[in-house]
């Protein structure tokens, strides 16, 4: 037999979900297909939702009191509700405004798909106008500069001429301070290792 499971949520050990749960009663969802989480709506990992998602069967129905207590952006929203189309779940809140099993929740679960794939190539297009903006300002992209074996005669050079000191000599080569002793290091103890050997 189909039930509704309810997930309700609150940010802070300091909040009530009693609204919710008192809305979850009123739907007629038992105690046991009632779930209560409490936090941020911003965290990844949610274990009570994954349980209640876990308790949904194809036929149930799986219920919030508002869409913010289980999606954290549109695009997050979107997926989640995909999820449960696919798997033969219907979605609801507690005051009706959602509801998939109607052509209004077809339609709304296509809206936030449209919205989610909007976000995305507006973010990618943003990302691409920064990074050409930052390649014609001459700005090196991609990961930091590491240690290579062929700086440390450089960088001794620069070191033993006096001009510069450690923190200018890490600027010149491009690597931090803490990146340049490493590297001196590992090549002062290579060059004792070949000497001992010889």
């Amino acid at each position: 037999m189909a039930k509704t499971v309810f997930y309700a949520r609150v940010s802070t050990a300091g909040q009530s979900p009693e609204l919710q749960i008192e809305a979850a009663r009123k739907l007629g969802v038992r105690a046991a297909d009632i779930f209560v989480e409490k936090a941020s709506g911003t965290k990844k990992d949610r274990p009570i939702l994954a349980k209640a998602l876990a308790a949904c069967k194809k036929g149930d129905a799986f219920a919030c009191w508002k869409l913010d207590r289980v999606g954290r952006s549109v695009a997050h929203l979107s997926r989640f509700l995909e999820d449960l189309e696919t798997r033969g779940i219907h979605f609801r809140t507690a005051d009706g405004t959602v509801n998939t099993t109607g052509s209004t929740g077809k339609l709304l679960l296509h809206v936030l798909g449209a919205v989610a794939q909007f976000e995305r190539d507006l973010f990618l297009e943003r990302t691409r106008a920064g990074l050409a903006v930052a390649r014609s300002k001459g700005k090196r992209l991609g990961p930091p500069v590491k240690w290579d074996p062929s700086m440390a005669p450089r960088a001794l050079a620069l070191m033993e001429a006096g001009d510069l000191n450690a923190e200018e000599v890490a600027a010149t080569l491009k690597i931090s301070r803490r990146t340049l002793f490493r590297g001196l290091k590992a090549a002062r103890e290579h060059d004792e290792l070949a000497n001992g050997v010889s």
